[in-house]
């Protein structure tokens, strides 16, 4: 296996978001590559308060993805309009990978670990970003992974020397999504599609397997922080929940994954959904609480830093962001 720095792995764990086959004959290893992938954010670090805790967004750069991945199920010309009447791109899906840690008291606690260097050319700048932003990883407490997918755990370890980025932290994951990914049947057992994403997981996971704790929704990372169940986008997805000072803060994960057609067409499927229906039951969900009790949000790949709020909108809703 021959591994590039700022790209793909070039043989093994192969071709990025193949899931359901919409990829297919457009997504290529190291050499190749997909469209150009969006710039790294400009900052660094994005930073807010919630009561008394700190939230800082850190960039882990982010990654493109052929515009169609947005809806498999409307055709392309709808999907299209739709897309260029709110001044998208009509062929590129261009993402953002917003990683976000908390402050809350004496934990540290840092949602997903980004992609590592492998996975796309543009992304991979997390632990350049804790650097950049003042910020050291040896003093993360807490890891909680929202889901498996190479975006949020390739960058548990260190692709070359194998060590932990964050060395000190204790993991927290759906016992659900860990159960999925880590079934020693899962190759014979699943489409070979996801292969490479179990494959991967597998490697990063069981890095730190000792360290992970494997729970059930609404488990209490800290007081205050709070893991739920937002399954859909992959079977155990979960978002988490942070209070203070009486207000709410949601980070998303991959449960809200884009500005426009997340918000207002909650019943399209993405082809990165593995669970396509479950996952549109999930985003009007959340929309709703979201938009009803006035809740913030993080995105993980909403535009960079990713932070917003959801207004009911004609039927849907509408992305507000802020900061």
């Amino acid at each position: 296996m021959t591994i590039s720095r700022r790209g793909v792995l070039s043989s093994g764990l192969a071709s990025p978001f193949v899931l359901r086959g919409a990829l297919a004959g457009t997504a290529t290893l190291a050499g190749g590559g997909l469209a150009a992938t969006p710039a790294r954010a400009n900052e660094s670090a994005h930073r807010f308060t919630l009561g008394d805790s700190e939230i800082t967004v850190l960039s882990d750069g982010g990654l493109s993805l052929p515009a169609s991945t947005l809806a498999t199920n409307v055709d392309d010309a709808e999907r299209s309009a739709f897309l260029q009447s709110h001044g998208h791109d009509t062929e590129t899906r261009a993402s953002a990978i917003n990683v976000t840690l908390i402050r809350k008291g004496d934990a540290l606690i840092l949602v997903d670990t980004g992609a590592g260097m492998n996975f796309f050319q543009e992304a991979g700048f997390l632990a350049d970003n804790f650097d950049a932003a003042g910020l050291d990883r040896d003093r993360v407490t807490h890891v909680v992974l929202t889901h498996a997918h190479p975006d949020h755990v390739w960058g548990i370890i260190d692709d070359f020397d194998e060590s932990e980025r964050f060395p000190n932290a204790q993991y927290l994951m759906g016992a659900r999504e860990w159960d999925f990914w880590m079934n020693p049947d899962f190759l014979a057992e699943n489409p070979e599609e996801l292969h490479s994403f179990a494959l991967g997981a597998q490697r990063n996971l069981g890095a730190v397997a000792e360290k992970i704790t494997r729970v059930d929704a609404d488990h209490a990372v800290v007081s205050g922080v709070t893991m739920i169940a937002t399954p859909g986008h992959t079977p155990g997805h979960m978002s988490v929940l942070v209070e203070d000072g009486g207000a709410q803060l949601l980070v998303l994960g991959d449960a809200l994954t884009h500005p426009t057609v997340s918000f207002e067409k909650p019943d399209w499927q993405p082809s990165t959904d593995q669970v396509p229906e479950l996952a549109v039951q999930t985003r009007k969900t959340l929309l709703d609480r979201v938009a009803t009790d006035g809740l913030m949000l993080i995105g993980y790949h909403l535009p960079w830093p990713g932070v917003g709020r959801a207004e009911a909108k004609d039927g849907a809703w509408r992305y507000v962001a802020e900061g």
